[in-house]
């Protein structure tokens, strides 16, 4: 399974959130070929804001208790740009890649790594995660273009057509 067929999982993980009435995000993390969580955001139906992708991935595959070395080899890959809350999440994981889709300006983190990285370069034990965007970009743009004519007329709808002004 090469990374498209990873990015493939999260879309269409995505486009059962917006089945659902949530945004088409998505996060799919992988230990090799092998899928260890997956989850999609759910503001909407939790009614909570702390129920990211990322984060919600990031905490199944957390209780498992795998090694530093295994989370090292962890990829996740997300049809968003991570926030500052689903990065520091993913440092703090030891993951080893994130790739994602969509570049999300309003509230999109991956700008801060430079940032992190000048700060934690004396730090031997500490790695931040390869970063990759783009893949199936076009795809999840048009999930978020799906979302902007179904959602409610409130801030999620928004913040998808936030994204979508600068994409």
């Amino acid at each position: 399974m090469d990374n498209r067929d990873k990015m493939k999982i999260a879309y269409d993980l995505a486009k059962e959130a917006l089945e659902k009435g949530e945004m088409p995000i998505a996060a799919v993390i992988f230990k090799d070929d092998e899928i260890v969580a997956k989850a999609y955001t759910s503001e909407f139906n939790d009614e909570r804001f702390l129920v990211h992708a990322e984060l919600k991935a990031l905490m199944e595959v957390d209780k498992l208790k795998y090694s530093y070395a295994d989370r090292r080899k962890m990829k996740m890959f997300v049809t968003l740009e991570p926030c500052m809350m689903c990065l520091g999440a993913s440092l703090s994981f030891f993951l080893g890649e994130i790739h994602y889709s969509v570049d999300a300006p309003i509230d999109g983190a991956i700008g801060f790594i430079d940032e992190i990285k000048n700060r934690t370069s004396k730090e031997p034990g500490y790695a931040i995660p390869k970063i990759f965007s783009g893949m199936l970009k076009e795809e999840c743009i048009e999930l978020f273009n799906d979302y902007i004519k179904v959602a409610p007329n409130v801030g999620l709808r928004n913040f998808a057509k936030g994204i979508l002004a600068v994409t």
